[in-house]
């Protein structure tokens, strides 16, 4: 199942084969993408207009029987599963697909609707789903599922996602990197540190075009804030004139680190570490002086091999504000609730700071 995130995917021509052209979720009609493999007895081969529960995914080609089942629908309340996070209205459950197998099956066969690369529909049983569920403020007992991602229970590769969609409806929003960063987040604590992993492969055009920022902001995170304590870190990012012109100008603070350091950081491949320096465009060749003498190369990495490589703060950050990325992690540990809820022990060990920003 490879990984899509059609955050900015183009409506289907009019050649693209779908069995169905149009849905209506809840309230909302819109155009599909793909074809999906709904029973044929239950949805026929040329139909124009196919209702799905927004609660359930449930399905229906008559417009009554889907009136009828939203008025009775067991999860009009409440999505399956339980909460694991929430933050700012939205909320992220999860649910097994063992115990939800009917459940997981519709909202597979929902999402091979906007997923060219999908081939799991009925065995779910060995994947874990959690869904991005929003809630207004102002309506607490209605709300909305506006996408999901999945991941296997047991996975050979470490992948920490095998596919991930947000509704056409709702994109646009910065939501999938919102389950981007949950998937990492519970892979990181799930996992011993020295196993990481990432999306299943092969991704997707889009796929890989939305990790590739992902990504990139993520090594831009962990670049800037590294050795700095929050309130610190913007400020030492920039440089700061000296007080006493005339006195020895003070060297920067220099550190040697590896792509690997930098992955074990972060929960990241090194290959994806690599793909995220080269679209930052930071990576600078170091002077033959900085060569001969690596404990002085600024943030230095290595790209590939052993080659030593030069990355300024400054630069990076003049990175970040290009591409108005928040400097905080939009995913909060604070958010997240039962077994991944942090503890005493947690909030120790970051030093006690929370982080803020907006997502």
């Amino acid at each position: 199942m490879a990984a899509d995130d059609p955050a900015t995917r183009a409506q289907p021509s009019s050649t693209t084969e779908r069995n169905v052209k149009h849905v209506v979720l809840g309230d909302l009609l819109f155009q599909t993408w793909y074809q999906s493999i709904y029973p044929e007895d239950l949805v026929s081969k040329d139909t124009d207009r196919l209702y799905v529960c927004r609660w359930c995914f449930r399905y229906s080609c008559d417009e009554h029987a889907y009136a009828k089942h939203t008025r009775l629908c067991p999860h009009r309340k409440s999505p399956p599963g339980v909460k694991v996070y929430e933050q700012g209205g939205y909320s992220v459950w999860e649910l097994d697909g063992e115990h939800h197998k009917l459940y997981a099956q519709n909202l597979s066969l929902f999402a091979k609707l906007f997923l060219d690369h999908k081939s799991v529909f009925f065995d779910v049983v060995s994947f874990f789903y959690y869904l991005l569920v929003f809630t207004d403020p102002a309506d607490p007992d209605s709300y909305h599922v506006l996408g999901f991602f999945s991941k296997e229970k047991l996975s050979w590769d470490a992948n920490n996602l095998a596919c991930i969609l947000v509704f056409p409806p709702y994109q646009h929003k910065q939501l999938g990197k919102l389950l981007m960063g949950v998937s990492y987040k519970i892979s990181a604590w799930e996992r011993d540190s020295g196993l990481i992993g990432g999306p299943e492969r092969p991704l997707s055009e889009m796929g890989r075009k939305s990790y590739a920022r992902f990504w990139e902001e993520r090594v831009a995170r962990h670049l800037l804030l590294h050795g700095w304590k929050a309130e610190d870190a913007e400020e030492a990012a920039v440089p700061q004139k000296s007080k006493s012109p005339k006195g020895p100008k003070k060297r920067p603070a220099h550190e040697l680190m590896t792509v690997q350091d930098i992955g074990l950081a972060t929960g990241m491949l090194t290959e994806d570490v690599i793909t995220a320096l080269r679209g930052l465009g930071v990576v600078q060749p170091a002077t033959p002086a900085k060569k001969r003498k690596s404990k002085d190369s600024s943030g230095a990495t290595s790209a590939g091999g052993d080659s030593i490589v030069t990355i300024r703060k400054t630069t990076v950050l003049e990175w970040a504000k290009s591409h108005h990325m928040a400097l905080w992690d939009p995913v909060k540990d604070e958010g997240f609730h039962g077994k991944w809820a942090p503890t005493d022990l947690d909030e120790e060990s970051n030093g006690g700071s929370n982080e803020s920003g907006d997502g």
